[in-house]
This record gives C-alpha cells, structure tokens and sequence, in this order.
C-alpha cells in the first residue's frame, strides 16, 4: 500500500462514483487485492453471485461464480467479467479452488492491465521507472498517481477511515450534518446494513474483510421481520447478510493468492494494455 496522504481525510461511506475497484486498489497501492475486491463488488452489485461449493465438496475452500447480468457496468468491470465468464451467457458458472487457477489469473492480467492504462490515459497515474519498480516503496505496483487523483485517492482513504472506525464513531457520523440522509420508513439498523453491504469490497480492499463480515452478522440480526419487508419494497435486498454460507467465500477469494499469478506485476509496462484499449 502507498502512504497515507499528508492531507486532512475526511471518512467517506459512500464509493467515488465511475471508479472500478480495479482502478481503486491501483491508487491506492493495494493491487494484489484489486480481483478479490472487484469479484465481492460484481456480487454486491448483483452482476454475479458468489456460492461456496456443494456440501458434498466441502472440505475443498473453493466457490462458484454465476453469471447474473451486465446491467450497470463501466468498461473495466465489463472486461473482468467477460475474462470471468467468456461465453458470456446469462446463467454461466466458473468455479475456483486453491491451487487451480493459473489459467484463470492469466486470463485476468488483460482486465486488470487495461485498468491500469486507463488510469494513465486519463491522467491519473503514470509508469513506474524501472529504478522505481526495482527499489521503491510498493515496489509491486506498476503505476503512481498523479496529482490529479488527489482527490480520488483521498476519497478512498476517507472510506478506508470509516471502516476502520469503531461500531458508535460510524452511526455518529452518519447522523452528523455531513453523514448519509438516513430514512424516516426504515429503521437505523436496516439502513447501516444496506450501507455497509456495499462497502464490503472496500474492506476487502483494505483487507478489513473479516470485521466488517462480523458486522455486517451483527446488523443482520438486529433486523425484524419489518426491516426486511421494507427493505423488499424499496429494492434493497441484501446479497451476503441474506445467505451467511457465502460470507465464508468472501474470506477465501481474499485469501486466493493464487488467482493472482501474473496480475500484481504487470510484467513489461502498461504499452500493451495502453494500444489495447484503441482496439
């Protein structure tokens, strides 16, 4: 991960709006996190789901993906999910196990690269030198932000704040004059639920996963029958706090270390993905 900024950072609970988490973990210098966090967005966003292998396989620490719809996707998320599912048929499913994906990380460098190149080509982000690369802090990361991703970057480590705050800092803030317009016809609980859902890739990102499962467990069962019947009527159905089973693969893909072979380094620069994206 880079340095924190030397700037004051507001807490944010809210995503930058067209940012991909692909794009996100590269300004941020967390790139080997940048699939995990995306795969658990597509799922927050109803463009896959997520399920852990069948009972009669459970010992293996695997998942399936199930392709559900494109609706709503920016181009980075669009060509993940087409290296994700390459049919791209409605109702497509790719399984990944430990240990087993080395095609599958080959496949995800193209996305993962051109994210990066749209970063450059937007003037967000330059190459590393070599120098840089070979010797320099997040040495991993093949580009560094510019100042014209100032505020995006610090954007992201206002969420990375409101994670990382205890349960009661959260609810303050969201209640402060600067905080999220909570509802009148939903209880408080349902609406943090519905909030923090959403941030579950961020924490993924940040590598916060695993406590920000735990409360998103801890807000799901404080909700009555009630606050799922409204949050039903207003489109809010929850994805993971819906089917805990899934919370388990949640940890694995953030824990899948190998589905990242090739995909940290991109390995001989971005000109490659940079001509890509004139195709």
């Amino acid at each position: 991960m880079f340095r924190r900024p030397n700037r004051i950072i507001v807490p944010e609970y809210k995503a930058p709006a067209g940012l991909s988490l692909l794009a996100a973990a590269e300004l941020v210098g967390e790139g080997t996190r940048a699939i995990s966090a995306q795969i658990v967005d597509l799922a927050v966003r109803k463009a896959l789901t997520i399920a852990p292998l069948d009972s009669t396989r459970k010992r293996q620490s695997g998942f399936t993906l199930t392709l559900k719809s494109f609706d709503g996707l920016g181009p980075d998320e669009m060509d993940m999910m087409q290296a994700l599912f390459p049919r791209g048929a409605v109702g497509e499913k790719l399984e990944v196990r430990p240990k087993r994906n080395r095609a599958l990380g080959r496949r995800l460098r193209f996305p993962h690269g051109r994210a990066v190149a749209r970063l450059v080509v937007a003037g967000q982000a330059r190459e590393r030198t070599w120098l840089e690369r070979t010797f320099g802090r997040g040495s991993a990361q093949p580009i560094v932000p510019l100042p014209a991703a100032d505020r995006t970057v610090d954007h992201l480590w206002g969420m990375r704040d409101y994670i990382a705050l205890a349960e009661k800092d959260r609810l303050a803030f969201l209640q402060s004059p600067q905080g999220a317009e909570l509802r009148h016809d939903v209880s408080i609980d349902a609406q943090v639920l519905v909030l923090n859902e959403k941030l579950l890739p961020y924490a993924v990102l940040f590598g916060l996963e695993k406590e920000w499962v735990r409360e998103l467990g801890v807000r799901y069962e404080a909700l009555t029958d009630d606050d799922l019947l409204a949050l039903d009527m207003i489109g809010d159905v929850l994805v993971f706090a819906l089917d805990p089973d899934v919370w388990e693969a949640v940890g694995v893909i953030a824990d899948l270390s190998e589905l990242l072979i090739g995909v940290g380094r991109i390995v001989g620069g971005v000109v490659v993905f940079l001509v890509s994206l004139g195709n």
